[in-house]
C-alpha cells in the first residue's frame, strides 16, 4: 500500500489520533486543516470516525454521500468531497448508525483504495481517525507520513496516549513523524511539566525521542465557537489556542505560517501566555 501511495501521491498525509475520545480530535483537526488551506495550500479533510463524524458540523457543511452510498455505488469517490467556506475539502464517512452497519474491514480496503487517487489533487491530507487502535484502519495509517497524538493532562488520557506512542513505535513509525497535542489545558506550567516528563518516559522505555509537544489551553473563546459553528483559529486569531495551532502548522509546513496582523510582536506574546480574548 505504501509503495503504491508513494507512486501516486504528492501530497503529505497527517494523521490526528487519540487513545481515547472526548479530547477534541476533530476540533483541532479542523481548525489545524483550516489554518493550513490559507497558508496556499490544498486541504483535504478525512473524517473517518464513521457514525460519529462531526468534522462537518464544525465546518457549517452538509455531506450529501457517506460511505454507505459508496458501499451501494450510487456515488464514486469524487462525489464524497464536500467543499467548505474555508477552503478545506471535507470527505465525511458519515455519521448515521446505518453508515456504521455498513463498514467493515473489506469496506475499508476498497475505500482507502479509491481514495489512493485523489491523494495528487492534494498538497495536504488530513485524516481524523477514530479513537483507539484498531487494524481495520491500518489501510489508511500506512500511506501516513506524520501523526498528531491528542491527549489531555488528565491521567488516564496520557497513560492511553503513551499506548498509541508505544503502538505507532511498534509499527516502525519514527518519533521525528510523531507530535504530541495536549489540549483542554487549564495550568500551562503544570501541563508542561506533565509532558516534559511524559516525553522523557517516552525517549527512555519505547526509544523513539516524539518531534514536539504543544500545549492547548481551554478558553472560553474555543466552546463560543462550537457553539457559533465557527473556527477559533480564525474567528479569534489572538487566543492561545489559536497560536497553538499555528504552532503545530508550522512544524507541519516546516516553516513560518501567515503572521496575526493588527498585533505588535509584544502583544502576541503578551495574549499568548495570558490567553486573553481579545
Amino acid at each position: 500500500m505504501q509503495d503504491q501511495a508513494s507512486n501516486l501521491k504528492k501530497s503529505d498525509i497527517i494523521a490526528v489520533i487519540s487513545g481515547k475520545g472526548g479530547v477534541g480530535k476533530t476540533l483541532v483537526a479542523t481548525n489545524l486543516a483550516a489554518v493550513v488551506a490559507e497558508n496556499g495550500k490544498k486541504v483535504l479533510l478525512l473524517d473517518t470516525d464513521v457514525g460519529f463524524t462531526n468534522a462537518d458540523i464544525l465546518l457549517g457543511v452538509y455531506p450529501k454521500h457517506s460511505i454507505k452510498d459508496f458501499v451501494n455505488h450510487k456515488c464514486g469517490i469524487e462525489e464524497l468531497i464536500t467543499p467548505t467556506s474555508y477552503g478545506v475539502d471535507l470527505i465525511s464517512l458519515g455519521g448515521d448508525v446505518s453508515d456504521l452497519l455498513a463498514m467493515n474491514e473489506f469496506v475499508i480496503k476498497d475505500f482507502a483504495t479509491s481514495f489512493l487517487k485523489l491523494l495528487e489533487n492534494y498538497d495536504i491530507v488530513f485524516m481524523d481517525m477514530p479513537p483507539g487502535f484498531s487494524n481495520s484502519y491500518m489501510p489508511f495509517l500506512a500511506l501516513v507520513d506524520q501523526f498528531i497524538v491528542l491527549t489531555t493532562p488528565e491521567p488516564t488520557s496520557v497513560v492511553n496516549t503513551y499506548t498509541m506512542v508505544k503502538l505507532l513505535s511498534i509499527k516502525g513509525i519514527k518519533g521525528e513523524d510523531i507530535h504530541i497535542v495536549a489540549n483542554m489545558v487549564q495550568n500551562i506550567k503544570e501541563a508542561t511539566s506533565l509532558m516534559e516528563r511524559f516525553s522523557e518516559v517516552v525517549e527512555k522505555f519505547i526509544g523513539n525521542k516524539v518531534s514536539s509537544v504543544t500545549m492547548i489551553k481551554e478558553h472560553p473563546l474555543v466552546v463560543k465557537s462550537i457553539h457559533d459553528r465557527q473556527l477559533f483559529a480564525l474567528k479569534y486569531r489572538s487566543i492561545q489556542p489559536s497560536f497553538s495551532v499555528m504552532r503545530i502548522a508550522s512544524y507541519l509546513l516546516k516553516g513560518e505560517v501567515k503572521k496575526v496582523q493588527g498585533d505588535t510582536l509584544i502583544q502576541k506574546f503578551l495574549r499568548f501566555f495570558r490567553g486573553d480574548n481579545k
